[in-house]
């Protein structure tokens, strides 16, 4: 046997559940045996990934729970796609999004469910990192600030790998980005976990005089890119929005300001009512 009949064997056996489907070489002559053993294993396998992520969905506790029903046809297409995931880590997001719809569902459409299952086991991954360098407008949509300004930061955690592009191409991210002028945008609020910002006035009287409102540019995820962020249980990278604020600052003359706990209390809470 070759090095790659070898590899080509190991790689089928979980699947077919047999080393070989050749009738020279397998322990059951007959098609219809090995057909059985076959539909047999990939079943079993597809009922233990079903009830893995019922299991993570059950343990989930989504707010903002309505009275509208789950529909069959929506839950057919779920586990048509959820059965066949097997990576943990896809298995934990699947089961956000089943527990996210059972909660509310209108909120997690079934062309979501066809992206997701488009993405390969990286893209699920690094989705998910993605997420952790998004911010949340008042309405609780996620956005990225522009490309110039959150690369830099952005490298200094995943080590180079910036995947705006990739995401805008899959459909994740809009293609387009909106413009915010400080002049016109004051009293605008972000939040980044658990902590929120607001946009104040500058507080230099010569940059006011001198009339500097560059503004700055950010990326908004598309519908099904916001309803995937927010079954997101994403990570937090301390300093990442304390040192991008800064950077805003510096190089677009735009100051944020970090909320107190009373009014970070409010943005939060309207950040769930929208969710």
């Amino acid at each position: 046997m070759t090095n790659y009949q070898q590899k080509l064997a190991t790689t089928l056996k979980p699947i077919i559940g047999a080393e070989s489907l050749c009738i020279e070489t397998s322990e059951r002559p007959f098609l219809e045996d090995r057909a059985r053993l076959r539909v047999g294993q990939r079943e079993l396998e597809r009922q233990q990934n079903i009830e893995r992520i019922v299991e993570l969905a059950t343990a989930e506790t989504p707010e903002g729970i309505t009275e509208n029903p789950a529909t069959r046809d929506w839950l057919s297409r779920f586990f048509e796609y959820a059965q066949d995931i097997s990576d943990e880590t896809s298995q934990r997001l699947w089961a956000r999004l089943l527990a996210l719809y059972i909660a509310n569902p209108d909120g997690v459409f079934k062309r979501s469910l066809i992206a997701l299952h488009g993405f390969d086991t990286w893209e699920v991954k690094a989705f998910i990192e993605y997420c952790s360098f998004a911010f949340t407008l008042e309405s609780g949509w996620h956005f990225v600030f522009e490309e110039a300004i959150t690369r830099r930061e952005m490298w200094g955690y995943v080590q180079g790998q910036d995947y705006t592009q990739h995401f805008i191409n899959i459909g994740m991210l809009s293609p387009e980005l909106n413009n915010m002028q400080p002049s016109i945008s004051q009293g605008m609020k972000i939040g980044y976990f658990s902590k929120e910002y607001e946009l104040v006035e500058q507080e230099d009287a010569a940059t006011r005089i001198n009339g500097l409102d560059i503004g700055f540019g950010y990326r908004k995820f598309t519908p099904i890119g916001q309803q995937l962020a927010t079954a997101v249980k994403a990570r937090v990278y301390h300093g990442y929005a304390r040192n991008l604020i800064r950077t805003l600052d510096a190089q677009r003359n735009v100051q944020f300001r970090l909320l107190e706990s009373e009014e970070a209390f409010n943005f939060e809470f309207k950040v769930k009512q929208s969710a």
